[in-house]
C-alpha cells in the first residue's frame, strides 16, 4: 500500500456554485446523457429532471414516497432505470420509464431475498444490476428479464457476495463492478464476456465504491471508510494487478468525476470537502482537499464536457461547475461590460497556467509577475488586443514554489490576483 502525504487545502477558489433545486431531500446519484438533459436522485423515491442544461429542474412522480433510489441509468433522453428497495415487505423493484422520467413504471425484482445496490445499461436493451446481497444480474431485453451472471471465487474465496455497488463497462464486453464491505475488503469483479462471467480481486481494505475504465489497461477506482479515510486503487494492466493509496482525506470517494484526461474531481460525502488530483489520481500525485460550498455534503458528480459538470448532495444540494474561473463561459463571444481580470486555472499549477480576461475596448495589455516582497519576477508585453475574451499562457520555470501576484496593466484597466506555483 503507498501514503501519500504531499496534500494541500485550497479555500479560496468558488469550483463549483450552488444553483436552484426543487427538493430539500438528500441527492446521491446524478447523471447526464448531454449538455442538455439530465436527471438526480436520492431520499424519499425523489427523481429531479432538467431540459434545458440545468436552467430549471423539476420533481418526477415516482409513485413511491418512501425508500431511496439506489442508483439511476440513462441511455437517451427517453429510456432510462432506477432500483428501490422496499425493506420492510422484504422486495426491491426497478423503476423503468420510456418517456424522460414523465411517467414511471414500477417492476418488482422476481427474486424478493435480494436487495438491489446499482444498475447500468450499455443500450436500450443490454444492461446489469448489481447487489447488496452480492449477486450481478444481466438483462438483454431492456429488464423484462434478468439472468444471474457466474461469480469465480478463486481468487478471493467466501467474498464474492460482497455488495456490488458500481458497475462500469469500457465496451460491450469488458466490464468492471467495485463494492465490499466497510473494515472487511474492498473488491473488484472483471468480466471480458459481457457480463456473462466475473472474476472476483481482493484489492482494498476498504469497500471500493466507484470504478471507471480509463482505457484497456488502465481502470481507476474509489471509496474508503469512516476511519480510514477517502482511497484510491488503480490497475495498469487490465484489472490483473492493483495498487491501493490514501488521499489522506477524511471521507469516502463517492465519484470519480474526470474534467480533463488529467484533472480528476472526487467528491468525498459527509466531510463536506472534494480531492482534486491534477494527474490523473495518480498514486505518486499531489492530492488538494477543497470545501465544497455552503458545507454541503456532495454524494455524486460528473462532467458532459471540460465547460460543463454538475454534483448533488445533501438538502437537494445541486452544484455546477463554475467555469467561468478559468475564463470559459458559454458567452465568451460576446462583448463584455466590464474589464476583468480572471483567476489563472488551473490553481495550484506546475509549470504552467492560464491567465484570462475580458476587455471592453481594444486595448495594449501588459503583464507584471511579482513574489510576495514586491519582486517583479516576469513581464510580458501582450501588445494590442482585441475586444472580448483574451488569454495568456504563463510558464513558471525557473521559478520557486510558492504564492506571485500577476498584475494586467492598460491604459483604462489595471487588476491584480493572487496564484499559487506548487512543484
Amino acid at each position: 500500500m503507498i501514503y501519500i502525504f504531499l496534500t494541500s487545502v485550497i479555500y479560496s477558489q468558488e469550483y463549483w456554485v450552488h444553483k436552484p433545486s426543487p427538493t430539500e431531500k438528500l441527492l446521491t446519484r446524478i447523471e447526464f446523457i448531454d449538455t442538455v438533459y439530465g436527471w438526480a436522485a436520492g431520499d424519499s423515491s425523489t427523481i429531479i429532471n432538467t431540459s434545458n442544461s440545468g436552467q430549471s429542474w423539476v420533481v418526477q412522480l415516482t409513485g413511491i414516497s418512501v425508500f431511496t433510489i439506489e442508483d439511476i441509468s440513462f441511455v437517451n433522453q427517453r429510456l432510462g432505470w432506477g432500483l428501490i428497495n422496499n425493506y420492510y415487505s422484504f422486495g426491491a423493484s426497478i423503476l423503468k420509464t420510456t418517456n424522460g422520467g414523465t411517467n414511471w413504471q414500477i417492476l418488482p425484482f422476481p427474486d424478493t431475498n435480494v436487495y438491489l445496490a446499482s444498475v447500468y445499461f450499455l443500450d436500450s436493451l443490454n444492461g446489469f444490476i448489481g447487489a447488496h446481497t452480492g449477486e450481478i444480474y444481466k438483462t438483454t431485453n431492456a429488464g423484462v428479464n434478468w439472468n444471474s451472471c457466474r461469480i469465480d471465487t478463486n481468487y478471493c474465496p467466501y467474498l464474492y457476495l460482497f455488495p456490488k455497488l458500481n458497475i462500469n463497462f469500457l465496451n460491450s464486453q469488458t466490464g468492471y463492478a467495485a463494492g465490499g464491505h466497510i473494515d472487511l475488503q474492498g473488491l473488484v469483479w472483471r468480466t471480458t464476456d459481457g457480463g456473462l462471467n466475473w472474476l472476483t480481486y481482493c484489492v482494498t481494505a476498504e469497500p471500493v465504491v466507484r470504478i471507471k475504465p480509463i482505457s484497456s489497461a488502465k481502470i481507476i477506482a474509489t471509496g474508503g471508510d469512516y476511519e480510514f479515510g477517502a482511497i484510491m486503487s488503480s490497475s495498469y494492466n487490465s484489472g490483473n494487478n492493483w495498487e491501493y493509496y490514501s488521499t489522506g482525506f477524511f471521507g469516502m470517494g463517492f465519484a470519480l468525476a474526470f474534467r480533463t484526461e488529467s484533472e480528476l474531481w472526487i467528491p468525498l460525502g459527509f466531510s463536506q470537502k472534494w480531492a482534486l488530483s491534477l494527474d490523473s489520481g495518480s498514486s505518486t500525485g499531489r492530492w488538494f482537499n477543497i470545501s465544497a460550498p455552503d458545507s454541503t455534503s456532495v454524494y455524486d458528480a460528473m462532467f458532459v464536457t471540460p465547460t460543463f459538470g454538475w454534483a448533488c448532495g445533501t438538502n437537494g444540494g445541486l452544484l455546477k461547475y463554475n467555469s467561468a474561473i478559468f475564463g470559459i463561459t458559454k458567452n465568451e463571444h460576446e462583448i463584455p461590460l466590464n474589464n476583468t481580470l480572471l483567476q489563472n486555472y488551473p490553481n495550484p499549477f506546475n509549470p504552467t497556467t492560464i491567465i484570462s480576461y475580458n476587455l471592453v475596448q481594444k486595448s495594449f495589455v501588459r503583464f507584471y509577475i511579482y513574489d510576495l516582497l514586491g519582486r517583479e519576477v516576469r513581464r510580458y508585453t501582450e501588445g494590442w488586443r482585441p475586444i472580448g475574451y483574451n488569454k495568456l499562457t504563463f510558464n513558471a520555470t525557473g521559478l520557486a514554489s510558492g504564492i506571485y501576484i500577476y498584475k494586467i496593466e492598460t491604459e483604462h484597466f489595471v487588476q491584480s490576483k493572487k496564484m499559487i506555483i506548487l512543484k
